[in-house]
């Protein structure tokens, strides 16, 4: 009787750790890239193709996420205030990488600190919608970076997943 509890027991517990490992797994390696914007001026479209309506155009060296969709050789993206849509990739460059449990959007205007406390100076604002990367959390802050490169404390309380 007890060997047979124990054998249950130790079939039990394989049959988490096998649904638990892959959840964690995939969960680490889901990444996000970033990419480098190598022109001037260049547009982002509703649509694939350069016949779509143009959003907004980027400056040269601003960097943006690759939302993971490619179509006739334009890349779905997302600029760091938020715009997403589709850019020629031969305009795009790759930059770097971060994880997607790392990249997350202000609720509102947000005040971005120097060090962890509202005394601190300020280092500048975020605006709705945009898109940052968080690093560290410390309590109720959260040390992030903008793709321009600007760092600092912001509360965790003004963030929410992208």
């Amino acid at each position: 009787m007890k060997r047979r509890f124990l054998a249950l027991l130790l079939t039990v517990l394989l049959l988490l750790a096998t649904f638990a490992v892959p959840v964690g797994a995939s969960a680490a390696k889901s990444k996000v890239n970033i990419l480098k914007v190598t022109v001037e001026g260049a547009r982002v479209r509703k649509g694939p193709s350069s016949a779509y309506d143009v959003i907004t155009s980027v400056s040269k060296g601003t960097k943006v996420f690759y939302a993971g969709k490619m179509k006739n050789s334009f890349a779905y993206i997302c600029t760091d205030k938020g715009v997403t849509g589709y850019m020629y990739r031969g305009f795009l460059d790759s930059y770097g990488v971060a994880y997607k449990y790392q990249v997350y959007r202000a609720k509102g205007s947000a005040i971005v600190y120097k060090k962890a406390s509202t005394s601190s100076k300020r280092v500048t604002r975020l605006t709705k919608s945009q898109h940052v990367i968080v690093y560290q959390v410390k309590g109720s802050w959260a040390y992030i970076k903008t793709l321009s490169g600007t760092g600092g404390y912001v509360k965790k309380k003004n963030l929410k997943k992208a």
